[in-house]
């Protein structure tokens, strides 16, 4: 961020140290976030990591190998979740929900599509009030960021107006 002037004091990023929540101990009741971005890890365990890391080398050198390196940078806890992306994004909108107030857009990158219908349905279970997917990716990889509110119309006008005045 020191080099980018314009996000000065303007972005933070918060690590959450308790693998069973995300934004439990991360928000505090009082205070008003702008955007909260969520890049979950994808993988159900570490060995489906690693059946992903075989399949994607066999599918760009047609080799097999045993035991490739995985091709993301990050620890286990990063990239793994028990019930993989679908578990982890699940509960972080029922989270949200309990911070509906203090956040205007809750976001999450999706990297399986077919977990957006599954996705879409807890967001209107839990009642978000505006749902955005934004299509994403470079090359043959393709996800997309999935944000939703639970502010009103009305909600989000008050909060553009007490947060940024008239910009």
């Amino acid at each position: 961020m020191n080099l980018n002037l314009s996000l000065q004091n303007k972005v933070e990023f918060r690590l959450q140290k308790d693998k069973k929540d995300v934004f439990f101990g991360i928000i505090d009741k009082e205070e008003k976030i702008d955007l909260s971005i969520c890049n979950p890890p994808f993988h159900s365990s570490v060995e489906d990591a690693q059946e992903g890391t075989r399949r994607k080398v066999k599918n760009l050198s047609g080799k097999e190998f045993t035991n490739p390196i995985l091709n993301f940078a990050g620890t286990a806890s990063e990239l793994v979740f028990d019930g993989g992306e679908y578990a982890f994004i699940h509960n972080m909108i029922r989270e949200s929900e309990k911070f509906a107030k203090n956040c205007f857009w809750f976001s999450a990158l999706v990297s399986k599509q077919s977990n957006l219908k599954g996705i879409y349905k807890a967001l209107d279970k839990y009642e978000a009030k505006q749902v955005r997917t934004k299509p994403m990716g470079t090359g043959n990889k393709s996800i997309r960021m999935v944000a939703w509110t639970f502010l009103s119309e009305n909600e989000q006008k008050d909060w553009v107006k007490e947060r940024w005045g008239n910009k």
